[in-house]
């Protein structure tokens, strides 16, 4: 059986990251998930970009592990 991977992009504003270490902080809650593709931060603008496979997880789970870095985060429209 083959499953169709199907690869979807999400935006997030990120409340409260200010520092090279905040990001090392938050890529960590999404690291080792294999359905997430690739992680761009930028804690200059407050911006996270995550690039994951929506079959095996969704924005709103992406959200919710995020969030347990200690940060809050505001969905932006999918790219």
């Amino acid at each position: 059986m083959n499953i169709s991977k199907k690869t979807a992009r999400i935006s997030f504003r990120i409340v409260g990251m200010y520092c090279i270490t905040c990001k090392s902080i938050v890529e960590k809650q999404l690291r080792d998930e294999v359905a997430v593709k690739r992680i761009d931060m930028d804690y200059l603008t407050d911006s996270v970009v995550v690039e994951f496979e929506s079959a095996l997880i969704t924005a709103e789970e992406i959200k919710i592990r995020l969030e347990k870095s200690g940060y809050k985060f505001v969905r932006t429209a999918p790219l």
